[in-house]
């Protein structure tokens, strides 16, 4: 009868995860951010998870070699996979609370050192017996250094909960408490849920409280949707605000934070001679340009508001973030060329760095002082050219 009741949750959970996948992965895996991406893999894993603990169920016991083989493979597959869900959940955490990219790839060797090692004490306990042993009547029980695995798995949760706690006292929960105490309770949950598992052989819950876990972020993502620009996909001002609180005063070593302002030149005319539909597509290029310009870097990308955008994020140099400016024309340029539109794309960028006497004012308003020169110029440029010589 348990058998049955416990497929029958793992289905139901099968079920949703595979909704809230096809969900988020409508608009392509490889253009989702990276935070999605990271949270379509927990999905992903979690209904891995109820497919094996499905199959260990269902195998043990039965009398056949052909039973025993694939209880073994299957019962190996979960041992290795109950440390990995728990070591992406923390790096989910990791980039919703400091949200760099740099820094989670250098974490993230750190972190997959315990993952690596009880990756090989599960793929060699089919043969000494230390995670896990399928006796000849094909019967699962837990080995005696069972304990290594689940040691592993809630290190990488408390890990997780670590660095919410880090983040509560740093910057208060008040600060963006939609992320920060979802993400907290959700680990908690995890923790709890899994200590019942370990400590009572066949209570299975701790994956139906991750996929509880999954639809709440969900449900957490959708209401965030209002921080997103409906036309272009980019962020909004809103979320750029709050982007900027937590990560303006965030430490990065010797690294550069800054922001490129850009604006687009003539746009009015382009709305008032063409349309507003041509305005609006105007606007989703620039958009495309941006993210082609930014590719390969944790940089965040804002629509402020009518024609205005703001690129925020890291580089080594002042060098590197002027050549993305240079990029950023160069990208304009070949669509001009390619597209032969009635209007050409023409922006004014001017970007900032961060000093440690900034205020979140001073830091945009130094990118905006350098953009407005910039269009002025620009627009002097184009009246010289545009006279009779």
């Amino acid at each position: 009868m348990a058998i049955f009741l416990y497929t029958e949750i793992n289905v139901i959970g099968i079920v949703i995860l595979l909704l809230l996948l096809h969900n988020t992965s409508r608009s392509g895996l490889k253009d989702s951010p990276l935070d999605q991406r990271i949270f379509n893999s927990i999905m992903a894993t979690n209904i891995l998870i109820f497919l094996l603990d499905t199959g260990m169920w269902m195998l043990d016991g039965q009398p056949s070699v052909a039973a025993w083989a694939a209880n073994t493979v299957v019962t190996t597959l979960y041992y290795i996979s109950n440390p990995f869900i728990c070591f992406i959940w923390l790096l989910y955490v990791d980039y919703k609370i400091y949200e760099s990219r740099a820094a989670l790839r250098r974490r993230a060797l750190f972190y997959s050192a315990p993952l690596l090692l009880t990756t090989i004490l599960s793929l060699i306990s089919p043969f000494t017996g230390w995670y896990f042993v399928i006796d000849a009547q094909n019967r699962y029980t837990r080995g005696p250094y069972f304990f290594i695995m689940a040691a592993v798995s809630f290190v990488y949760l408390l890990l997780a909960s670590c660095i919410c706690l880090y983040d509560f006292f740093k910057n208060g929960w008040e600060k963006d408490k939609s992320i920060n105490l979802l993400l907290a309770v959700l680990t908690l949950l995890n923790i709890l849920s899994a200590m019942v598992q370990t400590l009572f052989f066949g209570v299975s819950i701790i994956w139906i409280c991750t996929m509880l876990g999954c639809v709440s972020i969900y449900i957490n993502l959708q209401n965030r949707e209002i921080s997103t620009d409906y036309l272009t996909g980019l962020y909004n001002r809103r979320r750029l605000d709050q982007y900027l609180q937590r990560r303006l005063h965030a430490p990065r070593g010797d690294r550069l934070f800054f922001s490129i302002l850009l604006d687009l030149d003539e746009f009015k005319s382009i709305n008032d001679n063409l349309g507003h539909h041509i305005g609006d597509e105007t606007l989703v290029q620039v958009a495309l340009i941006l993210h082609r310009a930014c590719k390969g870097h944790d940089d965040f990308i804002a629509r402020m508001g009518g024609d205005e955008f703001i690129i925020v994020g890291e580089r080594a140099t002042v060098q590197e973030i002027e050549a993305l400016m240079v990029n950023i024309d160069g990208l304009t340029n070949q669509h001009n060329l390619e597209e032969k539109a009635d209007y050409p794309l023409l922006i004014s960028m001017g970007y900032s760095v961060l000093s440690q006497q900034d205020t979140l004012d001073s830091f945009l308003a130094a990118a905006d002082r350098r953009m407005y020169a910039n269009k002025q110029q620009r627009k002097q440029l184009r009246t010289n050219a545009a006279r009779p010589s």
